[in-house]
């Protein structure tokens, strides 16, 4: 599968990348390959993001932040790592990540972090807005 970028919905011009090793949303900048990852399938809409400057560390949750950290064969881990891919909370057209480990918890993101979070209370219409994002073909490198 070919390498995406993650547009957040409700800050257009952010995507999800990761900065020392820490998920998080900013403007697209350098290097273009940190915004970049690969949806790995572990089953029946389920994947695992895999960093394209990174190939041997996947996003996964650790105390509920989300890291880009080394694949290992742990069992925790690859939960910890495999997320539920499931139609946009907030808009059709996109996507959202729920946890595998702990159903009702999404990748969304709060301060311009990445974090699993659950919503506050049913309706909770900014939860569904950080939470859902929008694949977008990832930028590529012309020298």
């Amino acid at each position: 599968m070919a390498n995406v970028n993650l547009q957040s919905l409700n800050f257009p011009d952010h995507f999800i990348r990761h900065s020392n090793f820490r998920g998080i949303v900013s403007k697209e900048g350098e290097p273009i390959e940190d915004f970049s990852f690969a949806l790995i399938g572990r089953g029946a809409h389920l994947v695992s993001l895999r960093s394209a400057n990174f190939p041997d560390r996947l996003l996964r949750h650790r105390n509920f932040e989300i890291h880009l950290d080394p694949v290992s064969d742990d069992d925790l881990f690859r939960k910890d790592s495999t997320f539920r891919f499931v139609q946009g909370l907030a808009d059709p057209g996109g996507v959202s990540f729920e946890s595998l480990n702990f159903p009702g918890r999404y990748v969304r993101h709060r301060d311009f972090l990445l974090w699993l979070e659950e919503p506050a209370s049913t309706g909770d219409g900014l939860f569904t807005q950080d939470a859902t994002f929008f694949r977008r073909p990832a930028a590529v490198r012309i020298d």
